[in-house]
């Protein structure tokens, strides 16, 4: 993976500051807000500690506003739609570069603004559209007019980050110039999602381990028994956080254990970032199950650990992104924020970075979340459900789950009422899934108050898979864990296995998968059985209902291996 950051690490005084005419003579007195909703930081694990010290360090990125984004979409949803003569043809960093790049009198005025302050290094992504400021938080209060504070972490003591504790507010005519500015409110959703339910030492034998699920459980339920990738050329990723590290010794015994059935890799290929320190569930699971499903394929871990210097870790992995020429065409990631924490102009943003990944050819899988249908409480004590993001985003495909009906593992599947899923309050209905979420509306299901939800908006899940006992090992115990980052990766090992195929063929990847899902229904077990999916349960409100046909818990079902490869390859 080719990295062009040491290429475009570009200094203020190298970029532009040749002659005196760099400096601005005046700073506009006339401020505005960027973003239209400016939510202070407050989440649920995080505590004001006190005022932050004007010498230390913070980390500021600027999302400069892109040019061409019209052209950006139209180009994403041609190599997108399966029915495309555009099918396939995904574009390279320097083309994506080449339509989005901000104009550079905007990039000018921005460093120039910076400079006024007497901030002269920056690093500028290499689709220039990113500019990532290291500065002190006494300067930083100055530029943004606003102050800083300390925020620590209820129960992970070490994690203490830099917030801004008051709105921001930039010039006029700089604001024109930027969609957002990172590092100042948003706070990382730190702690362990995935339920704990058992854990044991690793037996010596585990053949006869028939409750639970494992590697040869999905592989069987999905019908990959011992097809495995063949094709040197196909990888897969995992995107971690928030100092989530897996253990290769963890990784090296699970596939001991758990591998013998087929063949399989028993190290991951390529490590992106960090992976020095405490052994992670999320991190161990994912790669534990994304390279038992997407068994010999080629697995890289991403890591961006994100609490220093006031960063955001999901946003440092968009820059990340966009600053490396080669990545792998599948992420698996497990994180998400409720949207009503994050502002407007940051989630669309997000969404244009989502096509800047599809648009060369990258498939992105988001946990659902297990939370259910979510429930927020107003301080009038109404309610309403609540979605998140980047589960509801249109550009991502989310991954629900499910769970057998019974102990054993030959049992049916049903929706696990955990399930993340629901209507987005903020991005509309895509095309690709209209007809079929109208059809789930119109039908008999019943269907909570239309007040708790959204029902012309982005619906998710769009596809599930079982999230319930799943052993890992972890610090060498056998540990049993639920959850939809269980599901994630299982889907995506699978997608990685569909794509094995077609790069045998000579065809591309698969890319942004939502339309090839939506337009292959038939590629998914349907999961017609399981509870409501959980909501308000203080006053007793469930969420939505599993149903024939897509449903917002578990969206079309469960893969079926042979019937998905087999749609992916009626495509060129």
């Amino acid at each position: 993976m080719k990295s062009w950051m040491s290429v475009f690490a570009l200094t203020i005084a190298a970029a532009l500051c040749l002659n005196s005419v760099c400096a601005l003579s005046t700073v506009s007195r006339d401020r505005t807000r960027i973003e239209s909703s400016q939510l202070l930081p407050h989440r649920n694990g995080w505590n004001f500690v006190g005022h932050a010290d004007k010498a230390d360090i913070t980390t500021l990125v600027l999302a400069l506003k892109q040019r061409n984004t019209e052209e950006l979409t139209r180009h994403f949803w041609r190599v997108s739609d399966p029915r495309s003569s555009q099918y396939g043809k995904f574009l390279s960093l320097e083309e994506v570069t080449e339509i989005v790049q901000p104009h550079p009198q905007h990039i000018k005025d921005v460093l120039k603004w910076l400079q006024h302050y007497n901030i002269n290094t920056c690093q500028l992504v290499h689709t220039r559209d990113f500019l990532k400021c290291r500065v002190s938080v006494g300067v930083a209060e100055q530029l943004l007019e606003t102050k800083f504070g300390y925020f620590q972490h209820t129960v992970e003591k070490d994690h203490v980050i830099i917030r801004a504790t008051q709105e921001y507010t930039v010039p006029k005519e700089i604001a024109r110039k930027l969609d957002f500015i990172g590092g100042l409110h948003r706070l990382p959703n730190v702690g362990n999602k995935l339920k704990i339910k058992q854990q044991m030492p690793v037996p010596e034998d585990l053949a006869s381990f028939r409750y639970g699920v494992h590697p040869d459980t999905l592989r069987k339920r999905y019908n990959v028994t011992d097809n495995v990738a063949t094709n040197s050329n196909n990888t897969q990723a995992t995107a971690q956080f928030l100092k989530q590290y897996y253990s290769p010794a963890d990784l090296k015994e699970f596939m001991n254990h758990f591998g013998k059935g087929f063949p399989h890799l028993t190290e991951i290929a390529h490590e992106v970032g960090p992976n020095s320190g405490k052994t992670g569930l999320e991190a161990n699971l994912d790669v534990q199950y994304i390279m038992s499903l997407g068994a010999n394929v080629s697995t890289t871990f991403w890591s961006t650990g994100g609490l220093h210097e006031g960063q955001e870790p999901f946003l440092e992995w968009m820059l990340a992104l966009s600053n490396t020429s080669v990545i792998p065409p599948i992420f698996s990631v497990s994180y998400g924020d409720h949207e009503r924490t994050l502002s407007a102009e940051y989630m669309e943003r997000i969404n244009l970075e989502f096509q800047k990944i599809g648009i060369r050819g990258v498939s992105v899988l988001f946990a659902s979340g297990d939370d259910g249908a979510g429930c927020h409480r107003f301080e009038d004590e109404s309610y309403t459900f609540e979605p998140d993001f980047p589960a509801s985003s249109p550009f991502v495909t989310t991954v629900g789950g499910t769970m057998f009906t019974g102990l054993f593992t030959d049992a049916n599947e049903k929706g696990n009422d955990i399930s993340g899923g629901g209507f987005s309050n903020v991005f509309p209905m895509p095309k690709y899934q209209e007809e079929t979420v109208t059809g789930y509306l119109n039908s008999s299901v019943k269907l909570p108050d239309s007040k708790y939800f959204n029902s012309s908006n982005r619906a998710y899940p769009d596809v599930s898979a079982m999230s319930d006992d799943f052993w890992i090992i972890i610090n060498r115990l056998l540990m049993n864990v639920a959850g939809t980052s269980a599901a994630t990766p299982t889907v995506a090992g699978l997608i990685a296995m569909a794509n094995d195929a077609r790069l045998n063929a000579g065809k591309p990847v698969l890319g942004f998968l939502n339309p090839f899902i939506y337009q292959n229904p038939d590629i998914f077990f349907d999961v017609t059985l399981g509870d409501p999916s959980q909501a308000c349960w203080l006053d007793d409100l469930d969420g939505y209902y599993v149903s024939e046909g897509w449903d917002p818990v578990t969206g079309f079902g469960t893969p079926d291996y042979h019937r998905l490869v087999e749609a992916a390859m009626k495509y060129s």
